[in-house]
């Protein structure tokens, strides 16, 4: 009994502390978007986590890279028309009439006149992601 009484006061002296389940899902997941530290590529950013919306085109990788984009330009290489290059790609504003080059993927060489798909395929409903610039 006496051994039991020590190892209680020695836990107690040791500042071991209890936490409630909520503070230390709290404590493992900073934004509480559902991933923890270590698997969340912007942990202070609830709309940036693995596998998350990413509408295409808008500077914020939302997926934490979930989907290949070989050249950086916010278009997953399964929707980009030339995954190589970084200027061509769906709503590319480097698109100019008559230079030969399809910028915008749209199968014109011309300025594009119809509104551009931006909306990711695996979230049609989700049209706008706030970024904190987390992820890029």
């Amino acid at each position: 009994m006496r051994r039991l009484g020590l190892l209680c006061c020695a836990a107690w002296l040791s500042g071991c502390v209890y936490v409630s389940k909520a503070e230390f899902d709290a404590y493992w997941d900073e934004d509480g978007d559902g991933w923890p530290l270590g698997e969340d590529c912007a942990e202070e950013d609830p709309a940036v986590y693995p596998y998350a919306p990413d509408v295409r085109g808008d500077g914020c990788d939302s997926d934490c890279g979930a989907e290949a984009d070989a050249d950086g330009d916010d278009w997953p290489d399964d929707s980009d028309c030339d995954p190589t290059g970084p200027d061509v790609h769906p709503c590319s504003a480097s698109e100019q009439d008559g230079d030969g080059v399809d910028s915008d993927c749209d199968g014109f060489d011309g300025v594009r006149t119809d509104a551009c798909p931006t909306a990711d395929p695996d979230f049609p409903d989700v049209s706008d992601v706030t970024c904190a610039g987390g992820a890029s």
